[in-house]
């Protein structure tokens, strides 16, 4: 017989519009479609509802409609915000005040007429910076103790320290991570919780280290790593320090530093794990 490649029949919507609705929805929200979006709202933002006045909740949506979509801000006015929403300036002020009380935006002067209001993250990331910048970050934020908090930021849970056993023989990636955590209360209530991991990544040149790393066979796939000097960011030592071994060969990315360290950070026993002494 002879394959002609004709496509099957496909099969028949059984549900006309919701079915077309998902796969509009699906077409519209991934990654090569940026010039169409379904209105989608963090779902985290259902926690803060209760919290919030009927004009808070319409002055953020404004936020999220009107934001930049590289850089999360708009520059809007109180004045222009007040007549595109119907509401008096004093409301706009009040609703401003809510938001920001519960870590939902973060408004910064700009040297303009108007503030820039910034929508901020509802769910935990990982972002790769150079180690200057986070030497800058915690310096500027003054963020190296560990009871100094920033609305936006939070404060510094840890800093860790990740050998990766690397794709290529014989290779270990280091990751130096920051993990800051941002609580959201409402009357001492927790709303919500915002874990961010800063990262920066290299590769091991130490063959010492590099030796007895790779020379864990254990089933685990993390051992803790003893041993380990301490980090000096700038000119301050930030403190508590963990090491960790990761024995597999992850492609590092955003994407596989928040897993690893969402597990490492997420409340596990870790007692049982394997130790390395390099």
């Amino acid at each position: 017989m002879i394959k002609l490649n004709l496509k099957k029949n496909e099969t028949r919507f059984k549900n006309t519009e919701s079915e077309l609705l998902s796969l509009f929805h699906a077409s519209a929200t991934g990654k090569t479609n940026k010039a169409f979006r379904f209105a989608k709202v963090d779902s985290n933002f259902a926690a803060f509802l209760p919290h919030l006045k009927d004009g808070a909740v319409k002055l953020y949506l404004y936020y999220t409609v009107v934001a930049n979509n590289d850089t999360g801000e708009s520059w809007y006015s109180i004045d222009t915000i007040s007549k595109k929403l119907g509401a008096t300036e004093r409301s706009i002020g009040n609703w401003n005040n809510q938001l920001e009380n519960l870590g939902l935006i973060f408004r910064t002067s700009t040297g303009k007429k108007s503030k820039a209001t910034f929508v901020l993250p509802l769910t935990g990331f990982a972002v790769k910076m150079s180690i200057q910048q986070i030497e800058q970050l915690l310096g500027e934020l003054n963020l190296y103790g560990a009871n100094e908090y920033t609305r936006v930021f939070g404060k510094v849970q840890s800093v860790t320290k990740l050998y990766v056993k690397g794709e290529v023989a014989d290779t270990v990636n280091e990751i130096l991570c920051v993990h800051l955590q941002r609580l959201c209360t409402a009357e001492s209530v927790e709303l919500n919780r915002v874990d961010t991991f800063i990262y920066n990544i290299s590769t091991t040149a130490n063959e010492d280290v590099v030796k007895k790393l790779l020379a864990f066979e254990g089933e685990d796939k993390v051992a803790i790593v003893n041993g380990e000097k301490e980090i000096v960011l700038g000119k301050k030592t930030p403190s508590p320090l963990q090491c960790f071994f990761i024995n597999d060969s992850p492609k590092i990315d955003d994407t596989a530093v928040y897993e690893i360290m969402s597990q490492l950070t997420d409340d596990v026993d870790i007692s049982d794990l394997a130790h390395i002494t390099i």
